[in-house]
């Protein structure tokens, strides 16, 4: 019973989004910043409240000014110490 009140919103909500695509992409009517904010609101409630994320790639991390260093791997039987 727990799994259906969960996964029943969801649920509703991706079959909401798809409606609304379509008829979206079809009218032409919606302002492009409402049509936005409603399909937002939909994609926040198909992942369950929250949004995807996408793993940070050390290109994303240096736009951002923080730099990546990427260390090779220790040799076996050599103790790694970080500090």
């Amino acid at each position: 019973m727990r799994a259906y009140r969960i996964m029943l919103p969801r649920l509703e909500a991706e079959e909401q989004l798809m409606r609304i695509a379509a008829a979206s992409l079809g009218s032409g009517q919606v302002k492009q910043r409402d049509a936005r904010r409603a399909i937002d609101q939909l994609e926040r409630a198909v992942h369950g409240g929250r949004r995807a994320t996408a793993k940070a790639t050390p290109d994303m991390l240096a736009a951002i000014g923080i730099a990546v260093i990427e260390v090779p791997p220790a040799s076996p039987g050599v103790e790694v110490s970080d500090g």
